[in-house]
């Protein structure tokens, strides 16, 4: 596990006092919140920076949004549908930056 000065995570150039908007994904299922971040995407205008934020694992072995969601993620950045994508330090969100449509 890296430490916090080897960590990228904890250096990273986007902080969440630097979002336009967070979005809460809290309590929802991860078809609904896949649903709402897909649309969120598709009718953003370019360079829109968004925190998305989701429950933390509970240690029930449940899956969290974090796998899903990073996945979809990924495939819109490939799509050149974002131009950032990273997780927050804490695992609980990703801060997203809309690209060129």
């Amino acid at each position: 596990m890296p430490d916090s000065e080897t960590d990228p995570l904890q250096q990273l150039p986007l902080g969440s006092e630097e979002v336009d908007e967070t979005i809460d994904l809290h309590d929802l299922s991860p078809q609904e919140a896949l649903s709402q971040v897909a649309r969120l995407i598709a009718n953003a205008p370019p360079g829109q920076r968004y925190l998305l934020k989701f429950s933390p694992a509970r240690g029930d072995g449940c899956e969290t949004l974090f796998q899903p969601l990073g996945r979809a993620l990924l495939a819109e950045r490939r799509n050149g549908h974002l131009s950032a994508c990273l997780p927050t330090r804490d695992a609980c969100g990703y801060l997203i930056v809309t690209g060129q449509r």
